[in-house]
Order: structure tokens, then C-alpha cells, then sequence
């Protein structure tokens, strides 16, 4: 494992220093440098050259070194610049570095900067460091948060350590964000421009930054003063320093007849579930009812969908979840969540390291400890990875198979599978050794039953250590039975007990077998094609040029480049006269000639006919067809519901469709009579609530004073 770890280091550090002008090389497990020539200028006596992240760069003919496991600076001439006093080592901005080393007074970690010269620039005081031209944000934790200010590069205070942090925004200016989630703007003085009252900020240009507050927009100069004012949707600053601005779009919730039923200006909205929306304006998204009033306390910078009643929301760039009653289970904290099933799953990162926690349905932590990794393995246990090895945690968060193991394979009847230095073995939950570790491919079938696969040997046991039954063939592993692939093409079927319980004997040099539909599998032999049945008897001889699955009693086959069908007792049902066909589903199949398609029914007869570019089967078992790039609608007998003329159509169900045309999209009946005329910029159909969402957009115009 180590030898491996260190071939891929010297991989990747090879790869990032081709646009250096150098490369790195290895000489008995030790690294060295080359410069363009070839010649050696660093010989191979270090463990690794490059930065502690993994990449490699030389900074003004200076690189990181690591010796002994810690890590200094370098020079390209072979002058160590620094000792090797650094747990890490990486470039900062300009000729500055950031190291990392362990302070000499407590067990922290602590973060400062060198030069180029190895200079100490800043102490190593912090938690961490950010370094841009002329500033460096620097954060440190106190009790339980990370607190951020801003420094200069001889250490003296700009905004003293108090925020939850503190970013550059261009032109010498920098947002603090408060521990309420609030921004201010700061000069690079440290004199405050703007207080906290602002959302989100952009960078600047042309000495203007858009501001958002809740779901409206506007802009500032350098000094914090509104030169747009807070009332637009969206803002635009182009390079020429120009300002676009926008409306909120009109968004009108009609009925079938083209009843106005309400009004609202967003963004967007789209339906969640019935008397649920999702309402966004300008960076932001509520959650409301179906009268549009806000059933969550807060606005999120996004809403994912809903699975089992719970959502990822975002905030901040942080993540939590939200139920549909609006109720916030887990606060956006968190930079990665994902849902199981009962169970969430929440992510902190502090810089590069992971620290994953198990929560319950409704948000309550389960983990004492946290994880580098954590994934759902068996419906009651989670695979969890701490200091690299691999462990497993159970339903109520307690780790019951220590972090000690390469990895966690599988956990299946209170016993697991783990690999350990290299090999695979099988523990109980007490962590005792059922199966003793083995270079072979272990995997658990019953309480009492397991199989240990090799390349040359494949073995159900017993957990006592029996062998019950082996084979050296290909086998196929079910909870209740094995499957054997004998060289001769007949299938064994393995119980458990190592009894052949029933035998597959298919025909003689069958290039390949297909899946079993309506009791027969396709074959193909000596490249052409037939049928078998569930014993492996031949049903109907190869003799076919293609086929395709049986379906209602019928498969597709092919004769002489044409596509037709076959009945269960081999005989042609419908002749071969297609290009291309497709199996039969509710009585119908589509059908191509000669690049148009069409619709027949299982007697052969033309419901509707081959003429249309393309035919859709919809969700509402309409068909959608298209004539000339334009589409309509048809019944599953045929009968066209709506002649093809528009651009796009989309069947709502309820004898209504959405339709548009030159970009305007509006509402007709089935029958082809226009209930919302064809005058909005979009239509969606909320199946929850049963009415229509029409949009008219607002355009973007110039701001003028």
C-alpha cells in the first residue's frame, strides 16, 4: 500500500511539472529534479518535491522539498532556502508561501507565511491563511466557530478576528460577512464603506458592485453609495461600465377556460406537490402555498426536490434540509448533504479534510465522531473511513467495527466482510475473526454460508470452514442458489446444500443468449438468430437475420433486410415490409418506412399512417407526431386530435395541450380550440394544483438616472 501511495504521488507531481520547464524524476524511491536540458540540478534524495496539496511548481526558481516527512523550501540551484520544519507547505500569492507546523506551546497546527528568502512574513498564530496582494485574511477558532479578519504583511491588525469571513470583491475593498449571514464593505484600510445590511455582493467593475438584499438588487460605488437603487429583479454591469437592469417577470395562474386566478412577479415558479411552489426571485427561493404566501422562515439560494417529504436547501454556500411543511431539520451549515432514506447525511470540511456525521430523519445527530468518509452499506449499517482505514457505524451512529481495516465490503447477516493488509476476511460484529484473512474474493450468502472466489477456483463454504461445493466455471452468486456456466454453454443451477437442482441445456456453439421474455430468450448461432425456451430447448430455429424480445405473443423479427413479426409457434404474423419496428405494447407498435413512421395493431392493419418524421408514445397514451418540423397530436386508434402545426406541444392530460409557436406559447382543448391564446413567453401545467402557469417576461432595458 505504501509503495503504491508513493508511485501515484511521483505520478501526479510528474504530470504538474511539464510547464515548468522542469521535471521531476525518482532514483531508488527518492525524488530529484531535471531542469529542460536533462541536466540534474536537484539530486534524488527527497521524499517528494512539489507542495504538500499534491501538485508541483517552481515559484522564482523555488519548489518545497519533503525529507523525513515534514517539508521545506527549496531552491532550484539545490539550496535548501528553509529546514524542514513544515507539516505543510504550499504557495501562497506572489513570493509569498503558507506553512503549516505544530505549535510548541498546545497540540495545534498552526498556519503563518515565509518568503521567498524564508523569512518568517507572518507568525505562525492562525488556524489559517489567505494571502492576496498587499492583505492576507487570516481566521483562528475561538470555542466553537472560526472567526476571520484581515492583516497586513507585518502582521498589524486591518479588521480585527470577529467575522465569519472576510473575502476580496476587486479595487481594493472586501466583504465581511457577520455571524448572522450579513454583509458589510470594507476598505483595504479597514475603514467600513457600508454596513451590514447586504446579502450577497459582487465584484467590482468599473469601480460598481451589485448588492442584493432579500430578493432585490441595486448598486454601489466604492464608498457604499446606491447608484441603482434596491427595487430590480436582475442587474447587469458590462465591461464598458454600462448597467442593464430587469423587472421581476408576470407570472398569471389561469384555468382551463382562461380564468385568471392570481398574479405574482419572480423569476420563476414551478409546482412541488399539491398546494406547494417554489418561488424564485432574483438569488433566492422561497417555499409557499398555493397562494403564494411563504410557508418556510427563510429564503434559500436554492430548493432541491423533494424525496420523502425532505429537500437540500442551500444558503451561503452551506447546505441543509428542509421538510414540505417548511420546517428546517438541519440548518445550512453543512457543505455537503445527501438523503437516504431515513438517515442524513452531512459533511463540514475544514480546509481539505472531511468530517462527515449521521443525522436522523429529522436532523438530530446520531455521530459523536466524525469521518473522512461515510456511505450507506446495508439498510442498517454505514461504511465509515477515519485516519484512513475503514470501519462501520450502525443505525444509532455508534461504531461498531473499529477504523482499522483497508476497507468494508459488505455487511450482510451481522457479519462483514473486510479487506486487511491486502487481504479479504470475514468478522462478526464483535469484530472476531469468522473467515481468517485470505487473498481470495470473499462473499457472505446466508447466515452460515459464504463464497470464496479465485481465478482458478470458486468454493461455496460453510462459516465452519467445509467446503460444500466447487467448480473452476464462471459462476453467478443469488441469495439462494448459485449459477454455474459450463465451457459446453449448459447453465447449472447450485443450491445451497452443493445439489444441482436443475440443468440449462442449450443447443450446441450458441454465440450468445439473450433475456428471457414470455418464457423464450433469443439466440444467435452461426449469425443468425432464434428462439429457446426456459429449459434451453430450441423453439424456433436460427434462421432469422434479426430479432427482438417477444411481446403480447409476438417478436420482431427480420427476413431479408425487412422487419416483420413472428408468432410463439414460428409463424410470420405480420409480414416483413419495415425498416424499422418496435415491440408491441397495449395492442400497438411503431412501424418505419422509408424514414416515416406510423402505427399498426397486432393484426397488421394501419391505424395511423407511415408518414409522420417522428411518433411519440406519450404518458397520457397519446401519441405525439411531427410533419414537416412541426407537431401535433394523435389517440392511440389513430385519430388525429391535433393536426401537426406548431413548433412544440405538450399533452397536459385533461383534454388540454400546451402549444407554441414563433415563441409564444398559449392553451388548446384536444379538439383543437384555443382556451389561452398564444401570447405568452411560457406555460407550464401544474398537475398538483390543476391550473396553467403562463410567464411574460420582462426584457432587460439600459438604467438611466
Amino acid at each position: 500500500m505504501k509503495a503504491a501511495s508513493c508511485t501515484l504521488w511521483f505520478l501526479l507531481i510528474a504530470f504538474f511539472s511539464a510547464a515548468n520547464n522542469f521535471s521531476v524524476f525518482t532514483e531508488n524511491g527518492k525524488a530529484g529534479l531535471k531542469d529542460s536540458q536533462g541536466k540534474v540540478v536537484i539530486p534524488a534524495q527527497y521524499d517528494a518535491l512539489g507542495w504538500s496539496h499534491g501538485n508541483f511548481s517552481v515559484v522564482e526558481n523555488a519548489t518545497g522539498y519533503k525529507l523525513n516527512g515534514r517539508w521545506g523550501l527549496i531552491s532550484t540551484n539545490n539550496r535548501r532556502i528553509t529546514k524542514n520544519d513544515y507539516d505543510e507547505l504550499i504557495p501562497g500569492n506572489g513570493s509569498l508561501f503558507i506553512a503549516k507546523k505544530n505549535s510548541s506551546y498546545s497540540l495545534r497546527v498552526l498556519t503563518g507565511c515565509v518568503s521567498l528568502s524564508g523569512r518568517e512574513v507572518i507568525p505562525f498564530e492562525y488556524d489559517g491563511i489567505r494571502v492576496y496582494p498587499l492583505r492576507a485574511v487570516v481566521f483562528t477558532k475561538i470555542g466553537n466557530q472560526y472567526k476571520y479578519g484581515l492583516i497586513d504583511f507585518d502582521n498589524r491588525t486591518i479588521i480585527p478576528q470577529q467575522y465569519q469571513n472576510i473575502y476580496p470583491i476587486g479595487n481594493l475593498r472586501f466583504a465581511v460577512e457577520n455571524f448572522e449571514n450579513k454583509l458589510a464593505l470594507f476598505t483595504d484600510g479597514g475603514k467600513q464603506v457600508l454596513g451590514f445590511t447586504i446579502d450577497k455582493i459582487s465584484p467590482f467593475t468599473k469601480n460598481h458592485a451589485v448588492i442584493y438584499q432579500g430578493t432585490q438588487q441595486g448598486v454601489i460605488d466604492l464608498d457604499g453609495n446606491l447608484s441603482v437603487p434596491l427595487k430590480y429583479q436582475s442587474i447587469a454591469i458590462l465591461d464598458d461600465g454600462k448597467v442593464k437592469v430587469r423587472e421581476p417577470h408576470v407570472w398569471e395562474f389561469l384555468d382551463g377556460k382562461n380564468k385568471l386566478l392570481q398574479k405574482h412577479l419572480a423569476d420563476s415558479i414551478a409546482p412541488v406537490d399539491k398546494d406547494l411552489l417554489k418561488i424564485t426571485k432574483g438569488e433566492l427561493v422561497e417555499l409557499t402555498d398555493q397562494q403564494l404566501k411563504p410557508i418556510a422562515s427563510t429564503a434559500f439560494s436554492s430548493i432541491g426536490n423533494f424525496i420523502r417529504d425532505k429537500a437540500i436547501v442551500t444558503l451561503n454556500r452551506k447546505s441543509g434540509v428542509i421538510n414540505r411543511q417548511g420546517k428546517l431539520l438541519v440548518q445550512p451549515a453543512y457543505d455537503t448533504v445527501l438523503l437516504d432514506g431515513k438517515f442524513i447525511l452531512a459533511n463540514q470540511r475544514q480546509g481539505f479534510k472531511n468530517n462527515w456525521a449521521l443525522l436522523d430523519s429529522m436532523g438530530t445527530r446520531l455521530t459523536t465522531k466524525v469521518y473522512e468518509d461515510l456511505k450507506p452499506l446495508h439498510e442498517q449499517y454505514f461504511a465509515v473511513r477515519s485516519k484512513g482505514s475503514a470501519g462501520a457505524i450502525d443505525a444509532k451512529g455508534k461504531e461498531i467495527i473499529s477504523c482499522v481495516y483497508d476497507s468494508l465490503l459488505q455487511i450482510k447477516y451481522d457479519l462483514a466482510v473486510v479487506k486487511f493488509h491486502g487481504q479479504q476476511g470475514i468478522i462478526n460484529m464483535k469484530e472476531e475473526w469468522i473467515v481468517s484473512p485470505r487473498s481470495s474474493r470473499l462473499t457472505v450468502i446466508t447466515p452460515d454460508k459464504f463464497v470464496e472466489a479465485s481465478p482458478q477456483r470458486k468454493s461455496l463454504r460453510s462459516i465452519t470452514g467445509n467446503t460444500i461445493y466447487f467448480t473452476e466455471n464462471r459462476i453467478e452468486v443469488f441469495p439462494d442458489y448459485i449459477l454455474e456456466y459450463l465451457p459446453s454453454g449448459t447453465i447449472w443451477k447450485i443450491g445451497l446444500d452443493g445439489r444441482i437442482v436443475d440443468r440449462q441445456i442449450y443447443p450446441d456453439d450458441i454465440e450468445k443468449i439473450y433475456e428471457e421474455s414470455e418464457g423464450f430468450r433469443a439466440i444467435r448461432k452461426n449469425g443468425k438468430y432464434g428462439f429457446i425456451d426456459s429449459q434451453g430447448r430450441l423453439r424456433i430455429a436460427n434462421r432469422y437475420e434479426g430479432v427482438a424480445k417477444y411481446s403480447e405473443g409476438l417478436a420482431p423479427a427480420m427476413i431479408r433486410g425487412r422487419w416483420g413479426y413472428i408468432n410463439r409457434q414460428d409463424q410470420i404474423a405480420i409480414q416483413p415490409v419495415y425498416d424499422e419496428v418496435t415491440s408491441f405494447k397495449d395492442g400497438i407498435a411503431l412501424v418505419r418506412q422509408q424514414q416515416a413512421w406510423g402505427i399498426i395493431d397486432k393484426t397488421g392493419k394501419v391505424l395511423l399512417p407511415i408518414r409522420y418524421q417522428h411518433v411519440e408514445l406519450l404518458p397520457t397514451k397519446n401519441f405525439l407526431i411531427q410533419a414537416n418540423g412541426l407537431q401535433g397530436l394523435a389517440e392511440s386508434t389513430g385519430r388525429i386530435l391535433i393536426q401537426p402545426k406548431y413548433r412544440t406541444l405538450q399533452d397536459a392530460g385533461k383534454g388540454f395541450a400546451i402549444v407554441e409557436r414563433d415563441g409564444k406559447y398559449g392553451v388548446i382543448t384536444v379538439q383543437g380550440i384555443s382556451t389561452i391564446p398564444l401570447m405568452y413567453d411560457y406555460i407550464q401545467y401544474d398537475s398538483f394544483n390543476d391550473f396553467f402557469i403562463a410567464q411574460k417576461k420582462s426584457l432587460w432595458t439600459d438604467f438611466k438616472n
